[in-house]
């Protein structure tokens, strides 16, 4: 299994395995097809190294071209030819008329596939014959003819008969082996394999472009060349030999066919109109379809009615390749001069048919990032600003530009190539202006947090910012993240509140998210009293202002409203490929529904943070990651894991994180029934003066209530819960004022119990399954005290359905006193992977729209599924919803 063509393909070779297991009973044929570079070769050679070692006799003909008739059977049967006399007497004579060893005019292909059938035949009375035909289109025809024959007829025989081609054409009775791209942890894997040094945004790139194909993943590393700039590439380098595999017949084209896929191939978006509109203006004559069709019968494009498409991203590689920068040049300004109805597009293609500085060029390109922003995607809009700046004649102009390509790098994850535009940005004439947005991109973009306070004093926001306002809350909201992330102390955050007092607008997303993050409890009430209800939301298409709505929701404790405004900005960054705060939004989220009780949907969007993390390599997402992790652990009474969770973390010393990992340690003490340890380290989240609380105290109220009562502690924690009275009446925090009235009735005295407990189950908790499921437990408990054993168990069973939904079994079977042995959940049953794509499923999604959603293929999708059903116990899709307690499917859904 060292060779690259069989990594991920444990399929292919058992299939294989299997075949030649037949030997020497009975034998059979197969033919392996796959598109060049998929590792049909490497998989013939591994059968044929199979037969070597059993000792059974192996012909094979190697993959180049043979163009006389039968000189590819000659090059096959060398090594048995001779044994020909032993053939009747006019089969020996017709073969080698066929093969050129002897007289006689040239005998029917009928006639030769016989006598070569009976010689491989007769050879394999002795031995086993495998036959290995590698690239069967190059071989002549009557050999392919021969071959055929033999196959059709093999399996009555020790005769094994493997031939690797790209397409399959009429081979009736010869079954086919399907050698796909390798699905994206395989790719990955090997990947890693030839391109460790490389850079994050070049592996990436060439993962992208090699769309799972083998040989593209070991080249595209080999071919790269270190002086390209990842930012400003139009194509990833090729070698000779992805040319020779992907574009062998490049070269013969006709110069129209030429002109027409260089205009293609600068341009991706493969309308065919346009791209025999330019190629006509590049050639300087009328270029039409029909001098495609050469470029079709060589496996380079395909066509349809209205669009030209490279069969893979590395032929559209090696045809820019092949040409100079000054053709390259004169494909771009022919395609900017068919597209006049597309200003962006045309802007693009201008900016790149010229060499030197271009203002007119530069500025119409900057205007239009925007709308490239929102039809391609902010890596579009990178590459616009980037070029653009390279353009540019004046050094503030350019530095400005710069940063905006900085600042959406950011938002893709990527953030070494923010920081290497930061670089160069910062090496211009910034104006002071430039210069604070710098300070801001650079201190957002910063991989590890610096200790001590913000570096720009927040009082000099609006003198910063140089009248600029929008620059000014972009410092503003950046300045609340880090006293967010430190921990500032109450001077630090007064400074910050002070300066948002300061800007005059209080409704931008920014103004509000800063408040919230600053002094969620002193201005919890401004921050919630801006945001948008859960039913404006789905009117609001700005996708940054639901994620920083969402963003405050979350500071100031109010997951549910965080939800739905997350849940809307989800999408639209996974649509636009902003994957850095894609992950972001994804975790705050997946921290939300872990209080609410949504655990199978915040295990889904954990396990989607946890592929874009392992992408972009964020130190700060990585911690955050582990954070989550933690505390989901801790909820489901894996304290092992937890802890496993929470210690590399915790040695970094990421301060950020300290308040969630105390939440997860205690939750997990709660669990192993360790009461007094459990309150000892929740007890500093919600022993504070109320101004410095945070959401982690508030989502800590209901555990350490927990604690105190079963680790002796209530007199204690009654005085604490005291200042949390006080907290509740300064803010509104959902999320603080439906655990308070079970922390009442947990720690309230039998006499006044009771009332209490009803009290808190008669909240509107239709969001809150885990709150309500808690209370009632509690009371149950409470009740079974008091030997009400009827009331008692409808409401313990009424927990444990509600725990059993949730997934909370662990909680459950140590208190409920139900059933002794509960079902395992799905996430027991199944991996991360195939638990988010079941899940997926079940949603209504499709296995292309779980592959586009996951970045994987539709056949790792079906595949994932096909052993996840009898895991499940269940034989189709239909029983995925009912499964997982999720309402069906309908049309309207999807």
């Amino acid at each position: 299994m060292d060779e690259p063509g069989l990594l991920g393909r444990d399929d292919q070779l058992r299939i294989l395995q299997e075949l030649l297991g037949r030997l020497p009973d009975a034998g059979g044929a197969l033919a392996v097809k796959g598109g060049p570079g998929s590792g049909k070769s490497a998989l013939l050679r591994a059968a044929a190294e199979r037969a070597r070692t059993a000792g059974w006799q192996t012909l094979e003909v190697v993959a180049r071209s043979y163009d006389t008739p039968f000189s590819g059977l000659r090059e096959l049967l060398r090594p048995v030819l001779g044994t020909v006399d032993a053939l009747p007497a006019g089969q020996a004579g017709i073969l080698r008329s066929a093969l050129g060893t002897g007289s006689g005019p040239a005998p029917e292909t009928f006639k030769v596939a016989l006598a070569a059938f009976n010689l491989i035949t007769a050879k394999a009375a002795e031995q086993p014959v495998v036959l290995i035909l590698d690239d069967v289109e190059r071989l002549d025809e009557p050999t392919r003819d021969v071959v055929v024959f033999i196959a059709r007829r093999a399996s009555d025989n020790p005769v094994v008969v493997l031939g690797a081609l790209r397409r399959t054409r009429d081979r009736a009775g010869v079954p086919v082996l399907d050698v796909p791209a390798l699905d994206e942890p395989s790719a990955r894997r090997l990947l890693a394999r030839h391109a460790a040094t490389l850079p994050p945004a070049v592996r990436e790139r060439i993962l992208g472009e090699a769309l799972g194909n083998p040989l593209a993943l070991v080249q595209l590393p080999a071919a790269w060349r270190p002086t390209e700039a990842p930012g400003s590439w139009t194509h990833l380098p090729v070698n000779s030999t992805l040319a020779t595999a992907f574009a062998a017949g490049l070269g013969a084209l006709p110069s129209p066919a030429r002109d027409a896929l260089l205009v293609a191939a600068v341009d991706r978006v493969g309308d065919l109109s346009e791209i025999l509109a330019a190629a006509s203006a590049l050639a300087g004559r009328a270029v039409a379809v029909d001098f495609l069709d050469s470029a079709v019968e060589a496996s380079l494009i395909r066509l349809d009615r209205t669009t030209l498409r490279f069969l893979h991203p590395v032929v559209r590689c090696a045809v820019l390749e092949a040409e100079t920068p000054a053709r390259r040049q004169a494909a771009d300004a022919a395609m900017a001069r068919v597209l006049a109805e597309h200003p962006d597009r045309r802007a693009w293609h201008r900016a790149q048919s010229v060499d030197g500085p271009d203002d007119e060029i530069a500025d119409e390109l900057a205007d239009v990032h925007t709308s490239l922003l929102r039809r391609h995607g902010a890596v579009a809009a990178v590459r616009a600003l980037e070029r653009s700046a390279q353009l540019t004649t004046d050094s503030a102009t350019r530095g400005h530009r710069l940063l905006g390509a900085a600042e959406h790098a950011h938002g893709l994850g990527r953030t070494h190539l923010a920081h290497s535009l930061l670089d160069t940005a910062e090496r211009q004439e910034l104006s002071a202006a430039n210069r604070a947005k710098a300070w801001w991109l650079r201190d957002a973009t910063d991989t590890e947090p610096r200790p001590g306070p913000a570096r720009t004093p927040p009082r000099d926001i609006a003198g910063l910012s140089a009248g600029d306002p929008d620059l000014a809350l972009d410092l503003l909201l950046s300045a609340a993240l880090r006293a967010d992330r430190t921990g500032a102390g109450p001077a630090a955050r007064a400074d910050i509140v002070d300066a948002a007092q300061r800007l005059t607008d209080t409704s931008d997303p920014r103004h509000i998210a800063a408040l919230a993050l600053t002094e969620p409890v002193l201005h919890g009430r401004v921050a919630a009293d801006r945001l948008p209800s859960s039913e404006t939301v789905w009117y609001r298409p700005d996708v940054d202002a639901l994620r920083l709505f969402g963003m405050a929701a979350h500071a100031i404790g109010d997951p549910v409203r965080a939800v739905d405004l997350l849940g809307r900005a989800e999408p639209v960054l996974r649509e636009q490929g902003r994957l850095g705060l894609l992950a972001e939004t994804l975790l705050t989220e997946a921290a939300d529904l872990l209080l609410l009780g949504d655990w199978p949907r915040a295990a889904q969007l954990t396990e989607e943070s946890r592929r874009i993390v392992a992408d972009t390599q964020q130190p700060a997402l990585v911690a955050a990651l582990a954070g989550t992790d933690a505390v989901a652990a801790a909820l489901r009474g894996q304290a092992v894991r937890a802890r496993e969770s929470a210690d590399p973390v915790t040695a970094r010393r990421r301060t950020e994180l300290a308040p969630t990992l105390r939440l997860a340690r205690g939750l997990a003490r709660l669990g192993e029934g360790r009461h007094r340890e459990a309150y000892e380290e929740l007890r500093p989240l919600v022993d504070q003066p109320y101004e410095g609380l945070r959401r982690q105290g508030f989502a800590a109220v209901m555990p350490f209530a927990m604690a105190a009562d079963r680790g002796n502690s209530r007199h204690d924690a009654a005085h604490i819960l005291a200042g949390l009275e006080e907290a509740a009446r300064v803010t509104p925090a959902p999320l603080l004022h439906v655990q308070l009235p079970y922390a009442r009735a947990v720690l309230a005295p039998d006499a006044a119990a009771e009332e209490l407990y009803l009290v808190a189950l008669g909240q509107d908790l239709t969001r809150w399954p885990l709150v309500k499921a808690r209370t009632e437990h509690a009371y149950g408990q409470w009740l079974r005290r008091r030997r009400q054993a009827a009331r008692s168990r409808t409401m313990l069973l009424s927990a444990r359905t509600a725990f059993d939904l949730v997934g909370a079994s662990d909680w459950a079977g140590h208190n409920a006193a139900t059933a002794d042995h509960p079902l395992p959940s799905v996430a027991e049953l199944l991996s991360p992977q195939e638990t988010l794509i079941v899940r997926l499923a079940a949603e209504g999604l499709s296995n292309r729209e779980i592959a586009e959603r996951l970045y994987l293929s539709h056949r790792t999708v079906a595949a994932h599924l096909y052993r996840a059903f009898p895991k499940l116990g269940i034989t189709s899709r239909g029983e995925l919803a009912p499964l997982l307690k999720l309402p069906e499917p309908t049309t309207s859904d999807r």
